[in-house]
């Protein structure tokens, strides 16, 4: 690891954001959880975390930001200004991003909110 200090990942601004510093961050925190052994946590600020042992998948996910991790590629997913939270979740269940982490990914919330609103979409939409 660097001598840089790890700075917690719901430390980083998500006006302006530094991709740069999502990335490395993320990176970070993903080595510590895996080092750890650590399969799958939520922190109480809200971050989640999971490793797909099958997929070797890493993600991590907090207020608006999404970061996935395999083996060759690293993919960061962000909200857009002026998107609603329920506009964002729709899209990450419709690329299969699990409803723990689309929690997390709006405002730090449960598996249970995200259900809840997909249910609440759902039916609005028949």
């Amino acid at each position: 690891m660097s001598d840089k200090s790890v700075v917690p990942f719901s430390d980083i601004e998500t006006g302006g954001l530094d991709l740069n510093k999502v990335t490395d961050q993320a990176q970070k925190m993903i080595c510590v959880l895996r080092q750890m052994g650590i399969k799958e946590a939520t922190f109480d600020s809200g971050v989640y975390f999971s490793h797909d042992q099958h997929e070797d998948t890493n993600t991590l996910a907090t207020d608006g930001i999404l970061v996935e991790q395999r083996t060759h590629t690293t993919s960061i997913t962000f909200r857009h200004e002026g998107s609603t939270e329920q506009q964002a979740i729709a899209e990450l269940k419709s690329v299969g991003i699990t409803q723990k982490a689309q929690g997390a990914f709006s405002s730090g919330k449960s598996q249970t909110w995200a259900s809840l609103e997909h249910a609440k979409n759902k039916s609005e939409e028949g």
